[in-house]
């Protein structure tokens, strides 16, 4: 190639940076910058005395900017919902972003239980969070009323939200059930930090028990999904 060439690219690899610089976008950014690396490397390796530490330093900032742009792709790419998660999803965690409804359902572990199978013992410490994914569960309050919470219900928010004793025995009802179950402590230290995660997971919760809490002082048998309570 013509010498002329060698600083044409070295200055095209500054206004390639020039624009990385004024990038937004962090992925530009990157793109950007890795693009400015390529064009500057002819130079390096033209000079007459190769400049072997630039050229280095470059293919390190290169390879850093191509992992950190993989790992951004890792993020931003589209998200995939079993039926049961979408169904999920779309009945009670709607409010959620679907990469956060994710995280927080693999953290959580399945349970295909039997029926009459004992899930809260009242006047205990209940270190679970559980949502009923399908069948239903049933509650024996204090004085022996027996109420249903049906599928998208949770069991245990009441002990998640406040951190006291269960107020009541739940089993599971007289059919086969699906549980979602999450250890308390794992799923609080992952909202903490989150303040908007944390507000919104607190609201979902939240309205479950006001609801269920409704239903009960409306003598109703079953405990309405928390999805029709009207929140203003």
């Amino acid at each position: 190639m013509p010498d002329w060439i060698y600083p044409f690219l070295l200055n095209c690899a500054y206004c390639i940076w020039l624009a990385s610089f004024m990038s937004k976008d962090i992925v530009w950014l990157r793109s950007l910058t890795i693009c400015g690396n390529i064009f500057v490397l002819p130079f390096y390796l033209h000079n007459f005395d190769t400049l072997w530490v630039s050229i280095i330093w470059v293919g390190i900032y290169t390879a850093i900017n191509s992992v950190m742009l993989f790992l951004i792709y890792l993020e931003r790419r589209p998200i995939e919902l079993s039926d049961i998660e979408q169904k999920i999803y779309d009945s009670t965690f709607k409010s959620l972003e679907p990469r956060i409804f994710k995280k927080i359902i693999d953290m959580g572990t399945w349970e295909n239980l039997k029926p009459n199978v004992t899930l809260v013992n009242r006047d205990s410490d209940l270190d679970s969070l559980m949502l009923v994914v399908e069948g239903e569960a049933e509650v024996i309050l204090k004085h022996g009323e027996r109420k249903f919470i049906p599928t998208g219900g949770f069991i245990g928010e009441q002990s998640f939200i406040t951190g006291q004793k269960t107020s009541a025995d739940v089993t599971t009802g007289e059919e086969k059930t699906k549980i979602l179950r999450w250890d308390s402590n794992i799923l609080r230290n992952y909202i903490k930090d989150k303040e908007s995660l944390k507000d919104n997971v607190d609201l979902i919760l939240t309205a479950d028990l006001i609801h269920k809490i409704r239903s009960m002082d409306e003598d109703n048998d079953e405990i309405v999904h928390s999805r029709d309570l009207k929140i203003h």
